[in-house]
């Protein structure tokens, strides 16, 4: 009869007990309890003796910000203490988040008096509450992933990326609206409700799916590529105002101030900041043709003068920015001379605003108003937006280069990567179907038809295929990790162009233009 030693007992490791779990769970449920205590509190001492949602989706941006360079220096720097940190100010970030979110819903409901029931002001009515809640799911998502300290090196871009959508918001106004009859029905908070958290976990998938292939070992030059052909684009939809060529950069013209102004339908140029802007795009083409020809080459020689064509162009970038914000301030009240009203597109659009039977009468008119008229980030957000991302991704694009191996090996392993891409990806596809259900529901209750194939809609259901190719072709044939990760890049892309590009470039029931 055969003894068993005790060095033929193997102990498999125990996991986590109940009151480690529930630890784990600390940093999601105390930002929310905060944050209701916040809102509780903004209820109590009302706006002017407590702080606002626009105070705190600062310090939501403040705190996204920081946990961003928390986690890019953790690919960096072996300190478990910084996870930790990052970790923290994330979970703060989405506390701040939540509460702007919440104080928004009493000040819409004290804004009318709370005549109609609660539900009816759930700021859920325009692009500024979609956009804080968009950077509310992404905060929720990466503090769920990042509470596993292996995982915490995903917030250094999901949480820049949640800072890019609140700097957006910030740069959109917060200014409420007056909702149509037609649309006062209790499926908005639930649609746009699902819509942003959707959002929200298809952004941090995309994350996922950039640190996949960064650990794969997909080549800088390739990433430089895709972030000078992106530059390339947005500087050409700028270009279609005739922005760069005159020389100029324009901006919506405001009247009535920067608080609750209407947008005029002109521009007006902003001098200097033009020419600014056209280096920075040359220098985006150098990078291009340097990185293209050392993938077709393979010559590293070319891949350093991209480098340096593409910080040159970073440089140009925030000095364009910069030139930008600066004019804002020292135009402001003296915008009538930039303003060639006969030149504008929309001259018809001008002409009733103002009311003037002549280019010359309409001319005389913004010069009588030159105090009121100004320039801000709200006149034009969502370009100044596409700006910021093409900075961040140039940004991005540059610390990878640098010690590239280090990234490599501080980064969690292919296995898990994947994995968090998966099952985000199929939440993602959970939500996106709910989305086209309870927006179809909505749009019958509304407008009498559950589908119209307007250019939002067809975009929703476009970008909810793209996961559903993701999971079947992962499910049917097998493909996992980098074929998988293209397919989580083309469905982030095509959310955003749902969530911008359609709402404000193509015409429909939809459009925030």
């Amino acid at each position: 009869m055969s003894t068993i030693s005790p060095a033929d007992v193997r102990v498999l490791p125990s996991g986590p007990n109940l009151s480690e779990r529930v630890k784990s769970w600390i940093p999601v449920a105390a930002p929310i309890a905060i944050a209701l205590v916040i809102v509780a509190l903004r209820v109590q001492f009302g706006q002017t003796k407590f702080l606002y949602d626009g105070t705190l989706i600062v310090l939501a941006l403040v705190c996204y910000l920081f946990a961003a360079v928390i986690g890019l220096i953790e690919m960096y720097a072996e300190k478990a203490v910084l996870g930790r940190w990052g970790l923290w100010m994330a979970a703060s970030g989405y506390m701040f988040n939540v509460a702007a979110w919440g104080t928004r819903w009493v000040a819409a409901g004290d804004r009318e008096g709370w005549i109609r029931w609660i539900f009816r002001y759930v700021p859920f009515a325009n692009l500024y509450d979609l956009s804080i809640a968009f950077a509310m799911g992404a905060g929720l998502t990466t503090v769920i992933i990042c509470r596993k300290k292996e995982n915490r090196v995903v917030m250094g871009v999901s949480m820049l990326m949640a800072a890019l959508v609140i700097a957006l918001a910030i740069f959109l106004g917060r200014q409420f609206i007056d909702l149509p009859p037609v649309l006062d029905s209790y499926w908005r908070p639930i649609h746009v409700g699902i819509a942003s958290t959707s959002y929200g976990v298809v952004l941090v998938c995309f994350s996922i799916a950039v640190l996949y292939l960064l650990k794969d070992g997909f080549r800088i030059q390739a990433m430089g590529v895709f972030v000078a052909l992106l530059g390339l684009g947005i500087f050409g939809t700028i270009n279609r105002f005739g922005l760069l060529s005159s020389g100029t950069y324009g901006l919506n013209v405001m009247f009535g101030g920067d608080e609750g102004g209407d947008s005029l339908p002109l521009r007006a140029t902003i001098p200097v900041v033009g020419p600014v802007m056209l280096l920075a795009l040359g220098l985006l083409i150098a990078a291009l043709v340097c990185f293209a020809s050392d993938l077709y080459k393979d010559d590293d020689g070319l891949k350093r003068y991209g480098v340096m064509a593409l910080w040159a162009s970073a440089g140009a970038q925030v000095a364009s920015l910069g030139v930008l914000f600066a004019q804002m301030s020292s135009l402001k009240g003296n915008l009538a001379s930039h303003v060639n009203v006969a030149a504008q597109a929309s001259y018809p659009k001008v002409a009733q605003f103002l009311g003037g039977a002549s280019a010359a009468d309409m001319q005389r008119t913004l010069a009588q108003n030159n105090a009121q008229l100004s320039v801000t980030a709200n006149s034009n957000p969502v370009e100044l937006g596409a700006l910021l991302t093409l900075l961040a991704l140039t940004g991005l694009v540059l610390l990878f280069s640098f010690r590239t191996e280090r990234v490599m090996s501080r980064l969690p392993s292919l296995e898990r990567l994947d994995d968090l891409m998966y099952k985000t990806a199929g939440v993602a596809f959970v939500g996106l179907a709910m989305l086209l259900i309870t927006g179809a529901i909505w749009a019958n209750e509304s407008w009498g038809r559950y589908w119209g194939w307007d250019s939002k809609e067809t975009g929703a259901l476009v970008a909810w295929l793209a996961y559903a190719g993701f999971l079947h072709t992962r499910i049917a044939h097998g493909w996992t990790g980098r074929r998988s990760a293209y397919f989580a890049i083309a469905g982030f892309l095509l959310v955003i162009f749902t969530y911008l590009g359609v709402s404000y470039l193509l015409p429909g029931l939809h459009s925030y233009a």
